[in-house]
Parts: C-alpha cells; sequence; structure tokens
C-alpha cells in the first residue's frame, strides 16, 4: 500500500509518464478511486466464489438425494 510523500511521488511519476501534469490533489484523488475500485473488484470476486461454493453444495446435495432414491428405488 502506498503511504506518504514517497507514494505521492511515485503516483505522480507513474502517470506524468505520458507527458500528463497532475497537481498532488488530483494524483491522491486519482490514486483513491483507483482503490475503492480495486476494493468493489474485490467485493464482487468474493461473492461470486461464494455463489460458486454455494451452487456446487447444492447440486451435491441434488446428487446425493437422487441417489438415495434410486437405491431406493432399486
Amino acid at each position: 500500500m502506498f503511504n506518504g510523500i514517497e507514494s505521492l511521488s511515485k503516483c505522480k511519476s507513474i502517470l506524468q509518464k505520458d507527458g500528463s501534469v497532475y497537481t498532488d490533489e488530483q494524483v491522491i484523488e486519482i490514486k483513491n478511486f483507483l482503490y475503492k475500485l480495486a476494493e468493489m473488484d474485490y467485493s464482487i470476486f468474493l461473492k461470486q466464489k461464494m455463489r460458486e461454493l454455494e451452487f456446487k453444495k447444492t447440486q451435491e446435495e441434488q446428487d446425493s438425494i437422487k441417489e438415495e432414491e434410486f437405491k431406493q428405488v432399486a
């Protein structure tokens, strides 16, 4: 994670590689926006993984029920 003046100058140098010029405030806003975007992306990723696990569990439970029903019929 970026902290302090060193990170500000590092962020600024990355952003200004293409010749653009940003104030310190703009760099901080961009950095904060990117952190929020990353947090949202990670949250969506975790939710998707949870849904996948829930679906897999449901499928396994349904398969188990079908297997028991098959055994009872046979």
